[in-house]
């Protein structure tokens, strides 16, 4: 049998905020605006049901800017969704699979679950895997992750802040990934 790892705690954990209303990531001035249903057209296998938004910032597909591949990305799914590590390695492995497509190997992909901790509360998750878009190379990102479950609406929220960037509560990036999007979706 199968015992719970902090990790797994950790992504069961609901926080107080309760939303009533779809949430809406904020559109940073000059950052591309990319919002679909999920499972997104690129990661059709996935079984979840609900909305991705993502913002891109401008310097995003520039491999010598800081903000190189960093971005947010807010699911918002029915039901209490993603509930255990597995089914959180799939949803980020489809989920990079299906962005690269024929040019980088789904068998490949590596994700680390539990690489340490953001703000003593957020799992870091490090994914090696490929950006297809710029340099056509292997590519190393980090991962900020933060789920909860709100009963009242039947929805899981899942935020996830990624960059290029090695995770460091200093790093400029990751602060501005974390003061525009943590507070308005309420982690």
């Amino acid at each position: 049998m199968l015992k719970p790892s902090a990790l797994t705690l950790l992504i069961l954990a609901t926080s107080p905020l309760q939303a009533t209303e779809p949430l809406k990531l904020p559109v940073p001035a000059e950052w591309r605006v990319e919002n679909t249903s999920y499972p997104p057209p690129w990661a059709q296998t996935l079984p979840w049901k609900g909305t991705i938004q993502l913002r891109f910032p401008k310097s995003f597909f520039d491999s010598h800017s800081d903000y190189f591949w960093s971005y947010p990305i807010l699911y918002q799914l029915r039901g209490d969704a993603i509930t255990n590590n597995k089914e959180l390695k799939r949803a980020l492995l489809e989920y990079d699979a299906g962005l690269y497509g024929s040019k980088y190997p789904k068998e490949k992909i590596k994700i680390t679950l539990g690489s340490g901790r953001a703000d003593e509360n957020y799992p870091i998750i490090i994914v090696d895997g490929f950006d297809p878009f710029t340099t056509n190379k292997p590519l190393r990102t980090w991962i900020v992750y933060h789920r909860r479950y709100e009963k009242k609406s039947d929805t899981t929220t899942i935020l996830l802040l990624r960059s290029s960037q090695p995770y460091d509560a200093e790093n400029e990036v990751w602060k501005t990934l974390r003061t525009m999007f943590r507070p308005q979706t309420g982690f």
